[in-house]
């Protein structure tokens, strides 16, 4: 298990703290506590968590970097029994997605992780193609679901779109 400690600079935007804990569950952590200091429009957010952790260092950095209330990833901090870790095996999360939820990088690498289980690397193509022309989550899946011939392998890449 991982432990995650992720400081950020951010816009004082309403739901940010939100929108940051539902983003590190699709990597496959649980959120454990949060700092936050506010400074003149800006907040420094610190979040700690913890988990098997779905993807690289840089993802993470990716991620956050990618978030229009993210000004700055200030430090992103990985350890496992108290050691730093900065490579690490990829695991699968079975995180659940709102099929409203808008396409993010957390969500594109989700969708190819579970294509490829099917697909294998041809998965990476078609989600990116795909994504291109979608407005949400609900929607990607179901048009990558598309792509399967088999009824029970669309249903289960189906799976993790929670209906809303």
């Amino acid at each position: 298990m991982f432990e995650v400690s992720i400081q950020l600079l951010c816009t004082r935007k309403s739901g940010t703290l939100s929108r940051i804990i539902r983003e590190i569950k699709l990597f496959g952590l649980q959120y454990q506590s949060h700092k936050i200091k506010y400074n003149a429009g800006q907040s420094q957010i610190i979040v700690n968590s913890t988990g098997d952790l779905n993807c690289t260092l840089a993802t993470l950095e990716e991620l956050f970097g990618s978030l229009p209330e993210v000004l700055k990833v200030e430090k992103l901090n990985v350890s496992k029994a108290g050691k730093e870790i900065t490579e690490f095996k990829i695991v699968a999360s079975e995180a659940h997605i709102a099929a409203q939820e808008r396409i993010s990088p957390a969500i594109i690498l989700a969708a190819e992780k579970r294509l490829s289980e099917i697909l294998g690397p041809v998965a990476s193509l078609i989600v990116g193609s795909t994504a291109r022309n979608c407005r949400n989550a609900g929607e990607l899946y179901t048009r990558l679901a598309e792509e399967l011939d088999d009824q029970n392998e669309r249903e289960t890449f189906l799976s993790v779109i929670e209906k809303s």
